[in-house]
């Protein structure tokens, strides 16, 4: 190992890099701390009030209106979501069933 003095500015650069990894670092473990838990209050909001349900505005706090709004969104996506998928899903399902029912009509019987 070879130790070599480096100039100031080396240095500087160095640890500015180095600062940068670890609050990059941080920035996106915050990010994925902020979706999981985002995901977590849609999904049981989802699941306790249902997609139907509207969300409590209280003009004295907006702050918790805004939150409330926010989640009340991500719930309209997920029923969205859903609902595309459910469609979507019987789409595929009845073509699949025309297509078990055309190669059962055109498959060759061979002879006894």
């Amino acid at each position: 190992m070879s130790v070599r003095l480096a100039g100031e500015g080396e240095f500087v650069e160095v640890l500015d890099t180095n600062i940068q990894i670890v609050f990059r670092g941080f920035l996106e473990l915050a990010l994925l701390s902020g979706s999981a838990l985002y995901a977590g209050l849609v999904l049981s909001d989802y699941r306790i009030k249902g997609p139907r349900a509207r969300p409590p505005i209280n003009w004295h706090d907006p702050a918790h209106s805004i939150e409330h709004v926010g989640v009340w969104l991500g719930v309209k996506g997920l029923d969205l979501a859903v609902r595309a998928t459910g469609t979507i899903f019987g789409m595929l399902s009845e073509a699949s069933a025309e297509v078990g029912e055309w190669f059962l009509d055109h498959r060759h019987h061979p002879a006894p």
